[in-house]
């Protein structure tokens, strides 16, 4: 059976977040649940560099010391670029959502 590449683009994050945050990160988890958790969409593709792309992304939920990788629509995704891109790396309504989300799907996923 062949490794989603995916998983290894993660657990490459994974250590990078260990290296800079230390014992801060215990563990990773991959989202998989259904839609983009900044809007609910389908997961799609985005353009980068003019090409296809998926856009991965990571969230450190500091309570459970776990490093949340996950997939974004193409539509969130530019959205979270294009402000990025003119230098405005500033926190967007949409981040309130993913982070919500996410940790509504990892307390969930845990059972509590």
């Amino acid at each position: 059976m062949k490794k989603n590449p995916l998983f290894d683009v993660l657990d490459q994050l994974y250590f990078q977040a260990q290296m800079q945050f230390g014992s801060a990160i215990k563990s990773k988890w991959l989202y998989d649940g259904d839609g983009c958790p900044g809007c609910g969409k389908d997961i799609t593709e985005t353009k980068w560099k003019k090409k296809k792309a998926l856009s991965l992304n990571a969230f450190m939920y500091r309570d459970h010391g776990v490093l949340i990788g996950y997939l974004l629509c193409g539509t969130c995704a530019h959205t979270i670029h294009s402000v990025g891109v003119k230098g405005g790396y500033e926190k967007l309504p949409v981040h309130d959502e993913i982070e919500k989300n996410l940790k509504a799907a990892y307390v969930k996923r845990l059972g509590h």
